[in-house]
């Protein structure tokens, strides 16, 4: 079973972020092996269909949440925040 999430990726408002697209490179770099991601451009953020391998809903949520928080750590990714958006679009 392969589960998707989309994700808005945006700057943090007291940071100065740089390029959306630069920001996407350096995500993308730091996604699982596994995953599949389809990116698409707005303006000064972006949003990630994601797609990863997963047995439950549950899993996926978890499994999602944490390689999005340890991406997120990466110090190129600092001024960057993200929100799951699946139930919006």
């Amino acid at each position: 079973m392969t589960g998707r999430r989309v994700v808005l990726i945006e700057p943090r408002s007291t940071e100065v972020a740089g390029a959306p697209e630069l920001a996407a490179v350096r995500f993308i770099s730091l996604l699982p092996e596994d995953w599949d991601y389809e990116p698409e451009f707005a303006g000064k953020r972006f949003t990630v269909r994601l797609g990863c391998p997963t047995k439950t809903d549950l899993d996926l949520d978890l499994k999602m949440a944490r390689a999005l928080d340890r991406i997120f750590t990466d110090s190129s990714l600092r001024a960057w925040r993200w929100t799951d958006i699946t139930h919006h679009t």
